[in-house]
């Protein structure tokens, strides 16, 4: 054999090389990976390229044409145009989400804002994004940047649902960056923008390699606006900029993208293409190119396959009601408590910044139940004391330190409902330690303010009550006594609200006994408190109560309440506003109203959802006469004259739904609701509240006009772009017959029923049921879908994809006296952003290098040739080199998949010749 500068070789201490110099005396210069070596011509051995190893060991029989085939779809299967549609996620897949997967995986580049409206999905579309671009191999380092809330909630969707292995980088997650550059490590992160946006993180960033994805959820808090004559660019913007750098591809979320503001508009923009308007007059006249750079679909827009009605209607009504005489007297106690608070934190300055969120939270929980505040009142008495009976003993003062340690005892026994014996004092001991504990660890200010701000969304704020209790050292001067008085005015009576939804269940339940009813309220107060009222007046009706904890115990609450035999009621705090579906319940109650209404429609969004088969009927209980009573009524009032101005109205004089998210979502960005609600308590005619509300509101309609205006010309979702993507049908038979043949090359068994449930047994004796209807896997829970991204399909494309290349060639016997080559290529293209492409392309010639397209077009029939009874003695390198890789090239260039800027790479992945 004569060796040749260049080629690649093989030593048996060395491995593989490639020579780079011919010496005297039967040595040869060859550069292996660890270095360059001086070794004997003898010592080295000829190493086959991929192609040459594959027309040299060609194969017959039955089984070798199997493996074959399997290693063929393990290419193509991933690229199916339905790839998006084969997820085996557990989700109901809506047509809006599998065009725009398509739209944006099949793009280059890929740099989009989403805005589709609130409730469309926009987790899920990028979760699908992901999966697609993963199953594609374009897909190998990602950053999902979203808010500090919705970091466990992305995770849990991510892996959960999607199997795509994402990490939470940050201290309280999987990864942090104290030892190395986790952004170098590892490949797939989720970190809250408040974590990445610090300079020592940037850098570290920078240093990082490439991502192939980065995404913006919550975009519109990627700010940069005009101050005078100069651009101000936030902390968040600044990073976006940063990011947009560092990734291929680049995707901003938001429902409520335009703030009203076109200039802030435009600089989103920029972020994902700065040349695509030169100013905010470019982006108005020819507001048409928006649709290179931003999908936006509504409600409306959506729809079903078969072109119906997405969502079902729903109905919003609001209950108002007045305080009992008791309940009235109570609360303007409260409302001087609170404003006294407020007023110190004023007078103090920075330092009584701590004691204003006190007060909020407070207020807050006020607004939810007068049994909530007056537990929380309790609770934070026996905390004062406590806290009281430390400060004696810091001060040696022993006798004042019992006593007010005793009050303490006496306090925990009434409100834990102890008694005096020797087992009840016990406990009473170990509930004042962990009290003195909690005291002792203090809360930072950080922590209140998280408790406190309206903009850390309902979700944070069930933590509120525990808040107030460790943040003792903030307090008015005698509160205690101030807390006492309080509670001696307390109300002894059932709660006007109770009464009023006690009288409605019975209402609903005298019309259909069986009737699912699910109840919101913000605070674990309110919600032990209903919980208690409902059992005790309908008894056997059954309640549940959904108070917090991981995925899996809201899964577990919404499994209870989903059984036709369980609980009648659901009761939940904010930790149900998300992640759990109950469309199968039609009536919803608000027992207590979040500050922001928004917050309002995510709760609802629980029961209005797609699947929900009749109205959806909510109700908002509200006391009149409250402050938050009066406000949310006051927005109620100003969103109805909106609609009315609009003709927004439906027959029933609620807002139309659309009009709704658009202005809320809005306002949630212009106003300060916390600030709102504590102004308001110095304010009981609420004149200023009225105009700032309405100065909001103007402004939120303003912002909903210029949206109007600027996406009118955006492309719409239509149901056509859906259809020539849709046939699961084909790209499911496709799939399961890639997996039946791979588990029963393992001799594993694969039975399909008459159902449609398919029994898999692999080569380890794994058990999984499996189906491919979607609507089957989403009633049967131990049922697994198939689909592209399912854990066995995965494990069997990467097995074949990586199969020994000495099994790729076989031979089969013609059909029609013509003979012929039909090589199968594996083409990988790379562009200027590093943004990859993967494509399947087959080349068919005659033995004399005449093209037979209609060959390759007919693989999948090829490949069920009878297998070639013997290897014939042809010329196969001088098929492959001279003819048949230079037809490969041309007919790429000649379809457009490469061209001259562009990097790229064949992969010959099969062989077939039919003689």
């Amino acid at each position: 054999m004569k060796f040749q500068i260049g080629q690649r070789v093989f030593h048996s201490e060395h491995g593989e090389g490639v020579i780079i110099g011919i010496l005297s005396n039967g040595f040869m210069q060859v550069f292996f990976s660890n270095g360059e070596r001086r070794v004997s011509i003898d010592t080295l051995s000829y190493l086959l390229s991929r192609s040459e190893q594959i027309i040299s060991h060609l194969g017959i029989g039955e089984q070798r044409i199997k493996k074959a085939w399997l290693a063929y779809q393990s290419y193509k299967l991933p690229l199916l145009d339905s790839a998006a549609i084969l997820t085996s996620a557990k989700i109901d897949l809506l047509p809006h989400q599998v065009v725009l997967t398509h739209r944006i995986a099949t793009a280059s580049p890929r740099r989009y804002l989403v805005a589709d409206e609130v409730g469309l999905g926009k987790t899920i579309e990028t979760a699908l994004i992901l999966r697609e671009l993963a199953s594609r191999g374009e897909l190998e380092r990602a950053l999902m940047i979203v808010p500090a809330g919705l970091v466990n909630n992305w995770h849990r969707e991510l892996n959960e649902v999607f199997n795509l292995n994402f990490e939470v980088f940050g201290s309280e997650g999987d990864v942090t960056d104290r030892r190395s550059n986790a952004f170098a490590k590892h490949n797939r992160l989720i970190a809250s923008i408040d974590t990445l946006k610090r300079k020592s993180r940037i850098d570290k960033l920078r240093e990082a390699p490439i991502w192939d994805l980065v995404v913006f959820d919550e975009a519109h808090h990627l700010t940069a606006y005009k101050n005078g004559g100069k651009v101000k660019k936030t902390e968040n913007y600044k990073l976006a900029e940063v990011m947009r750098e560092l990734s291929r591809d680049l995707i901003l979320l938001s429902a409520t993208p335009h703030q009203g503001d076109n200039f802030r508009f435009w600089l989103l923009t920029k972020l994902l293409n700065p040349a695509l308007f030169h100013n905010t007059d470019d982006m108005l006249e020819n507001r048409h190119r928006l649709n290179e750079v931003v999908f936006r679909r509504t409600k409306a827009d959506a729809c079903k396959a078969d072109g119906s009605t997405l969502f079902a209607r729903r109905f919003v009504q609001t209950e108002s009601f007045i305080m009992s005489t008791e309940e009235r007297i109570f609360y303007q106690e409260l409302v001087e408590y609170l404003a006294d608070g407020f007023a110190l934190a004023n007078r103090e300055g920075a330092k009584g910044r701590a004691l204003g969120f006190v007060m909020t939270i407070f207020q807050k929980i006020a607004a939810s139940s007068f049994a909530a505040v007056n537990r929380t009142l309790r609770r934070r008495l026996l905390a004062l004391t406590i806290q009281e009976g430390i400060v004696h003993d810091g001060n040696l003062d022993i006798d004042a330190r019992e006593n007010a340690f005793n009050e303490a005892r006496e306090i925990i026994r009434a409100e834990y409902k102890l008694g005096d014996d020797r087992l009840s004092n016990l406990e009473v001991d170990h509930i004042l330690s962990d009290y003195k504990r909690k005291i002792l660890k203090k809360m930072s200010e950080e922590d209140l303010l998280v408790a406190a701000d309206s903009s850390s969304s309902e979700l944070e704020l069930g933590n509120a009550e525990e808040s107030i209790l460790t943040a003792i050292k903030y307090a008015l001067p005698e509160e205690r006594c101030r807390i006492k008085k309080l509670l001696s005015k307390s109300p002894i009576n059932l709660e006007t609200k109770v009464k009023k939804l006690l009288h409605a269940l019975g209402v609903l339940w005298n019309s259909n006994p069986n009737e699912k009813i699910v109840i919101f309220a913000t605070y674990l107060g309110t919600v032990e408190m209903l919980s208690n009222e409902i059992e005790k007046y309908y008894p056997g009706q059954g309640v549940t109560v959904l108070k917090g904890g991981d995925h899996g115990a809201k899964v577990a609450a919404e499994k209870r309440f989903k059984n036709p035999n369980g609980p009648k009621v659901l009761i939940s705090t904010a930790a149900g506003r998300e992640g759990i579906n109950l469309q199968f319940a039609r009536i919803l109650f608000n027992f207590d109203l979040p500050w922001n209404p928004m917050d309002v429609e995510q709760r609802i969004g629980r029961i209005h959802r797609y699947g929900q088969q009749d109205t959806a009927q909510v109700y908002n209980l509200i006391l009149s006469d409250t402050i938050e009573g009066k406000i949310y009524l006051l927005l109620d009032e100003k969103l109805k004259e909106i609609a009315k101005t609009l003709g927004k109205l439906d027959e029933s004089g609620n807002v139309a739904e659309d009009l709704q998210s658009q202005i809320l979502g809005q306002l949630s960005e212009k106003l300060n609701y916390e600030k709102l609600y504590n102004n308001a308590l110095n304010d009981p005619e609420l004149k200023r509240t009225k105009y700032e509300l309405e100065a909001a509101m103007s402004n939120a309609v303003e912002a909903k006009k210029a949206v109007s205006e600027l996406f009118q010309e955006l492309d719409r979702f239509s149901l056509d772009e859906y259809k020539p993507i849709s046939d699961v049908e084909s790209g499911m038979e496709e799939l399961e017959n890639f997996i039946r043949l791979a588990i029963l090359q393992e001799n594993g068994s694969f039975i399909k029923s008459e159902d449609n449930i398919i029994e898999v047994t692999d080569s380890n004796f794994t058990k999984l049921h499996l189906t491919t209807e979607r609507e089957m896997s989403l009633k049967e829970e131990n049922i697994e879908l198939l689909g592209l991204d399912h854990p066995l399909v995965s494990r069997y494309i990467e097995i074949y994809q990586n199969q020994d290349p000495k099994y790729l060639g076989i031979i089969v016997k013609s059909r029609d006296q013509m003979n012929g080559i039909v090589s199968i290529w594996n083409v990988t293209v790379q562009g200027e952003k590093k943004d990859i492409k993967q494509y399947v392309v087959s080349i068919a010639t005659d033995l004399d290098g005449n093209r037979i397209p209609k060959w390759e077009k007919q693989l999948d029939e090829i490949f069920q040739f009878n297998s070639a009874d013997n290897i014939p003695d042809i010329n196969r390198e001088y098929l492959l080199k001279d003819l048949i890789e230079p037809m490969l090239q041309r007919d790429l260039i000649y379809k457009g998949i490469v061209t001259e800027d562009r990097d790229y790479q064949t992969k010959l992945i099969g062989w077939i010749e039919v003689l």
